[in-house]
């Protein structure tokens, strides 16, 4: 790797309490995950949404704590399981936080210990001084987020949404130049992050297959979602991931701060959020196996899969400076064919159709020519902005 002495302080692989931490943070992006799965509404729709920034803002934060963090030792590795405990009461309360009684309140105090001991772990780290001009905003953040507890139901969302979009805008306000990434670690982490977050989504997907009394709806449907969820999980570990951290480790250490939060935070979100979507759409798509439905459940699927390449997309532009253009046609073949399939044929038709694309998607790729980018132009590092793939 030959950036990484150039932060020296940064984590060079993942430990397995990481791993541990990731397990939980997963367990909580489920439990959103079936907001949606319970009211499959646009008021739903939005509400996951929101929460999924609050819940990622911290998480990917902690992934910068994890990098400049020494789990050697003892004080570090209890902080960090104090995070961990926060985020499983977050996961456990989340699905009520809409409600009424102590649930949202819950949330918002449970997230406010999260963001503490994030800004606490970041003392006599490599990321002190990145941490002071990030903290306050972060701890500003996270009191409104309990702030939304003390106010009546119908209120809390616009709470929340004020919440998330001050999160987006921190590093665009402060700057992350303080801290340092180290590329092997980042990427391993994020990468962690979307594996265990696809094999938690077709757990829950043959957890619901295995309840149905259908033979063809419970075998053929999970399989269906199966390889659905194996062609996503194809279209980044076959090459994207380790090209990523070949690019991430090329860009200068100085500026490799502000091309992460855009390739790893806010394009990771798109595909986070994608994929959760997409879940709940497998299971929506095998209650409607062999029906039509005219409902937004129907579209569900569909819009995770888009958004799951629309995230890919813009995370191979963030790092490699071109837009991947068998990715995005993807996207308007998945809006084109599998959103007509679910409305108006079966949901064991979408499902096929939208695996039929995403193999088609995977098969173009591989047979791009060898040596240049997804999307056959030339991969190169992140440049600055102006002629540049980071915003």
């Amino acid at each position: 790797m030959t950036h990484e002495r150039a932060v020296p302080d940064a984590a060079d692989a993942v430990r397995p309490l990481e791993l541990f931490f990731d397990l939980v943070f997963v367990f909580t992006i489920t439990q959103v995950a079936s907001i949606l799965a319970a009211a499959p509404t646009l008021l739903s729709l939005r509400r996951v949404a929101v929460l999924l920034v609050i819940i990622w803002w911290m998480y990917s934060g902690y992934a910068w704590l994890t990098n400049a963090l020494d789990l050697d030792r003892t004080g570090p590795r209890l902080l960090l399981l104090t995070g961990t405990a926060g985020f499983f009461v977050m996961s456990m309360v989340v699905p009520k936080a809409a409600g009424t009684g102590p649930w949202a309140l819950i949330f918002g105090a449970s997230y406010l210990l999260v963001v503490t001991v994030h800004l606490v772990g970041f003392i006599g780290t490599s990321g002190h001084l990145g941490i002071i001009r990030i903290g306050p905003l972060n701890l500003a953040s996270a009191l409104v987020v309990l702030a939304a507890g003390l106010v009546p139901p119908h209120a809390r969302l616009w709470l929340w949404t004020l919440a998330a979009a001050m999160e987006v805008m921190t590093p665009l306000v402060t700057g992350v130049a303080k801290f340092a990434v180290g590329a092997g670690h980042f990427v391993e982490r994020h990468g962690l992050a979307v594996i265990i977050v696809l094999g938690e989504s077709i757990a829950e997907v043959g957890a619901a297959t295995s309840r149905e009394t259908n033979v063809t709806t419970s075998i053929v449907g999970a399989l269906l979602a199966l390889v659905l969820s194996a062609e996503m999980w194809w279209l980044y570990f076959d090459r994207e991931e380790r090209e990523s951290e070949a690019r991430l480790e090329r860009v200068p250490a100085h500026r490799r701060p502000r091309v992460a939060v855009y390739s790893f935070g806010y394009a990771y979100y798109l595909i986070i959020l994608g994929i959760a979507v997409a879940a709940v759409g497998m299971e929506k798509a095998i209650d409607e196996f062999h029906h039509s439905s005219h409902h937004l459940a129907a579209l569900l699927l569909p819009l995770g899969i888009c958004l799951y390449l629309v995230g890919l997309a813009c995370f191979h532009r963030t790092l490699a400076g071109s837009w991947t253009r068998p990715r995005l046609t993807a996207v308007l073949a998945v809006a084109a064919l599998v959103t007509p399939a679910a409305l108006w044929n079966s949901g064991a038709f979408a499902l096929a159709t939208a695996a039929l694309v995403l193999l088609a998607l995977i098969a173009w790729e591989s047979g791009l020519v060898r040596g240049t980018g997804i999307g056959g132009g030339p991969a190169h590092p992140a440049r600055e902005p102006g002629g540049s793939p980071t915003p």
